[in-house]
């Protein structure tokens, strides 16, 4: 078996956007993957496990894992 360090990473761009990414692919559960400055008119933009989302769908996911972990509790 593989002893793999994961890692979320969190960094800042030279032209500020906040990326995030987990085992080396964009991915949050917390937010938007990709932060764009203020100043800048683009949306964020969301990512799990590498593969993108709009908005909606992202929370859509969020709240099935977030209910699928609370029946597990049951």
């Amino acid at each position: 078996m593989s002893n793999k360090d994961y890692k979320t990473r969190t960094l800042k761009s030279t032209d500020g956007r906040i990326i995030t990414y987990f085992n080396g692919v964009l991915h949050s559960w917390d937010g938007p993957s990709i932060i764009y400055p203020k100043d800048s008119k683009t949306k964020p933009e969301y990512y799990l496990y590498g593969i993108q989302y709009t908005k909606d769908e992202w929370l859509e996911i969020k709240r099935d894992r977030i209910r699928t972990a609370s029946d597990k509790i049951l």
